[in-house]
C-alpha cells in the first residue's frame, strides 16, 4: 500500500510516498504506522504525539481531507472507511500554520483560549475548607465540555476558518468559554462569554463539521448556540447577529413558519445594508430561491401551530431551568 505524505522543510512544501506492505498495516492504528515509517523508512519525518491514549490530543493530522486522532484510529477502521484504497494521503491539520511535515503552530490558538479566560473564577462563597458546591445536575451540563483535549480536529474542519481566521476563533475556544460560562461555581460568566462575543460569536456558519470530526463527540456548534443564547438572555442583544436570530425567530414563530428571505434581510441588517445585497437578492430570484410575492405574505406551512407549541413549551422549559 501507498502511503503519500504532505510535508514540509520550513520553506517548501512537497509530497513523500511510502509503499507499506500490508503485513505492516495490520494491527496498527495511524499513530503507529506512522512511528514505523519514521523508524523504519525515514527519519526525518516530523510529527507530534505523546501520550498514545487519546487524552493528550497531540497527534492529530488529516487522512484524505479529514481529521482524525492518530492514536484512536486503527488502521484496518480507516481503509473499510474508504473502501480499502490502494493509497491514502496524511496531511498536516488544516487551519493552522504548518511548521514542518504534519506539526503545526498551536500558539495563536492558545491566545485565543486566552482571551476567553478558560480557568474558573470562583464565587465569594468559595473557602478552602469547604470548596464551592455543585450538584450532580449541574455538574452534568459541562461534563461533555471537559472531555475536550485541544486536538485541534474540529478547527481543522471548520468552514468559517478556511474562509477567514481573522475575526473568528477556533471551534474548541468556544467549547471552553461555554464550559467556563455554564459552571455554576463561577463568579461571572460574562467574563467568558464578553470576548466570545467580541472574537466571533455571531460568525458561526453551522457546518457541524466540529460536532462531525471532534474524537470525543463535543459538538462546539452547540456550544456556540449556548453562549448566543447565554449572551441575549444578559443583554448582549445589539448587532448583526442578534438581528439575524431574532428575524428567524419572527418568521417561525410569528409568520407562516416558513423562512421569508426578503423579511429576513430587512430585519436583520435594514433597508440600507440590504441595498447592497440586491444583486444576491436577483440571483436568487432567477434561480427560484425567493419570491418576491412573498413581502405580501404567504400560507402557513403545515403543522406551524404544532411548531410553535413546541418553541413556546421548550422557552418554558428554559425559563424553569
Amino acid at each position: 500500500m501507498k502511503i503519500i505524505i504532505d510535508r514540509f522543510n520550513g520553506k517548501e512544501k512537497y509530497e513523500q510516498s511510502y509503499d507499506i506492505d500490508d503485513k505492516d498495516i495490520q494491527g496498527k492504528t495511524l499513530l503507529s504506522l506512522l512511528l514505523f515509517i519514521k523508524k523504519t523508512k525515514d527519519i526525518t519525518l516530523n510529527f507530534t504525539a505523546s501520550c498514545q491514549s487519546a487524552i493528550c490530543g497531540a497527534c492529530a493530522v488529516r487522512v484524505n481531507g479529514h481529521s482524525y486522532l492518530a492514536c484512536d484510529t486503527k488502521m484496518q477502521d480507516l481503509l473499510k472507511e474508504y473502501d480499502n484504497p490502494s493509497s491514502i494521503r496524511i496531511s498536516p491539520l488544516g487551519n493552522f500554520r504548518v511548521i514542518s511535515d504534519l506539526i503545526v503552530d498551536w500558539e495563536p490558538s492558545i491566545e485565543n483560549l486566552r482571551k476567553i479566560r478558560p480557568a474558573m473564577v470562583a464565587k465569594n462563597e468559595f473557602s478552602a475548607e469547604k470548596g464551592c458546591k455543585q450538584s450532580q445536575e449541574e455538574f452534568d451540563r459541562i461534563s461533555k465540555q471537559w472531555d475536550c483535549i485541544l486536538c485541534g480536529s474540529c478547527a481543522s474542519e471548520c468552514n468559517k476558518l478556511e474562509a477567514d481566521s481573522s475575526d473568528y476563533m477556533q471551534p474548541f475556544v468556544f467549547t471552553h468559554a461555554w464550559r467556563a460560562a455554564a459552571d455554576s461555581r463561577g463568579k461571572d460568566p460574562m467574563l467568558h462569554v464578553k470576548p466570545s462575543v467580541m472574537n466571533g460569536l455571531w460568525l458561526c456558519v453551522h457546518c457541524q463539521e466540529c460536532a462531525d470530526r471532534c474524537p470525543k463527540g463535543i459538538s462546539s456548534v452547540s456550544d456556540i448556540a449556548n453562549l448566543r443564547v447565554m449572551a441575549i438572555k444578559k443583554g448582549l442583544n445589539e448587532g448583526l447577529g442578534p438581528d439575524h436570530a431574532e428575524a428567524f425567530y419572527k418568521d417561525l414563530v410569528e409568520g407562516s413558519g416558513r423562512l421569508n428571505e426578503i423579511y429576513l434581510a430587512l430585519r436583520s441588517e435594514g433597508v440600507i445594508g440590504s441595498m447592497g445585497k440586491t444583486d444576491i437578492a436577483f440571483k436568487l430570484m432567477r434561480a427560484g430561491k425567493m419570491n418576491p410575492m412573498h413581502v405580501f405574505g404567504e400560507d402557513e406551512i403545515e403543522g406551524h401551530k404544532d411548531l410553535v407549541k413546541m418553541i413556546k413549551a421548550a422557552q418554558e422549559a428554559a425559563v424553569k431551568e
